[in-house]
């Protein structure tokens, strides 16, 4: 089976083919669409040690004479798949079926093909939100999830749902393709988002390719616990939503290896980051944030702590939690003013 990346990160892109090729071991082709200016690297690093076969291109080849950089990211990734999988001479380089994924989405363990198709050939997909409840404005992943919801809205899906799931999809080309197609007009001048318009469109032109969505089975999406009120709960854990920084020293995952050693130290470390996750999840809902481990609540990171307003986010936590017990929201509120304090402490952000 075919898989096909978009990437500009060589060394994050090699690393997650060795846990592919090992927890996905029928996966047997790998394309990958890079920067022209890196395909250099990509070519020297092919796929390491995997044996896997490497088909690389260039992103300025699939759209000649536009200027990708004056695309935010939703915009230049909608474009690049479009070109790659719906492309004239997209038959030689992609598969009939193929799984499209983000370099990295990571397995967390041995999966089998049936993950992407049932058993009676319905292509299995897996969303995380209702794309209508989707209300959060920080990025252009945010707006081309607002620009899909109304976009499909108006061809009729009244209530489609976010396949963006930081996880691998199965998808058809042909039916890719005519959906790249149906949207043409508005993808000129909205981001769209890939998974959403493939996956709610996708099953208006062919219900019969499809199996009923599913909840989707992403390790750390979001990021770090709390960064919205989840809709979606995962009932097990198949890919890791792969950070580097969360490895780093004071990271949620320091000490743990980002390289895959075997299967059986994988599924020790698959668990052990699910615990650490969902510890990290129960401390912020009680505002209580540990001062050795890196979270977008308390350190000062100007990234950080512009995408989530830091303490401000922490104050809608209150409601998240929906308690009534006064005393508790009251210990709860001298903890919002504690992490206001230690903000101000910190002094402004810099780059």
């Amino acid at each position: 089976m075919q898989i096909v990346y978009l990437s500009a990160r060589p060394d994050v892109f090699v690393e997650t083919l060795q846990h592919v090729a090992t927890m996905m071991p029928f996966v047997d082709d790998v394309v990958v669409c890079v920067p022209a200016s890196m395909r250099q690297r990509f070519a020297a690093g092919g796929t390491g040690d995997t044996g896997l076969p490497l088909t690389i291109v260039d992103d300025e080849s699939l759209v000649p004479g536009v200027d990708l950089g004056s695309l935010n990211h939703s915009q230049r990734n909608f474009k690049l798949r479009a070109h790659l999988i719906g492309g004239v001479d997209a038959s030689t380089r992609i598969a009939d079926s193929f799984i499209m994924s983000d370099d990295d989405a990571r397995p967390l363990r041995p999966l089998t093909p049936e993950t992407f198709v049932g058993a009676d050939g319905h292509h299995r997909s897996f969303y995380f939100y209702e794309l209508s409840h989707w209300r959060r404005g920080d990025t252009s992943f945010d707006d081309s999830q607002l620009h899909s919801f109304l976009v499909l809205q108006h061809l009729g899906i009244t209530k489609p749902l976010s396949y963006a799931s930081h996880m691998p999809q199965i998808i058809d080309r042909t039916l890719y393709q005519q959906v790249t197609e149906a949207v043409d007009a508005s993808a000129a001048r909205y981001a769209l988002c890939e998974w959403s318009i493939y996956g709610n469109l996708g099953r208006r032109l062919s219900p019969d390719t499809f199996a009923e969505p599913e909840p989707y089975a992403t390790l750390a999406w979001p990021q770090y616990p709390s960064e919205w009120p989840r809709q979606v709960i995962p009932d097990r854990y198949l890919f890791e939503n792969f950070h580097p920084e969360l490895y780093a020293e004071n990271g949620l995952f320091a000490g743990l290896d980002t390289t895959l050693t075997s299967i059986e130290q994988a599924d020790t470390d698959a668990l052990e980051k699910v615990v650490r996750w969902h510890r990290m999840e129960r401390s912020v809902n009680q505002l209580d944030f540990s001062d050795d481990i890196n979270n977008p609540w308390i350190k000062n990171s100007p990234v950080r702590k512009a995408a989530f307003g830091a303490a401000r986010a922490a104050k809608k936590l209150i409601d998240y939690t929906n308690l009534d017990d006064q005393s508790t929201l009251a210990e709860l509120s001298e903890r919002v003013r504690r992490v206001e304090a230690q903000l101000d402490a910190d002094g402004p952000a810099h780059s």
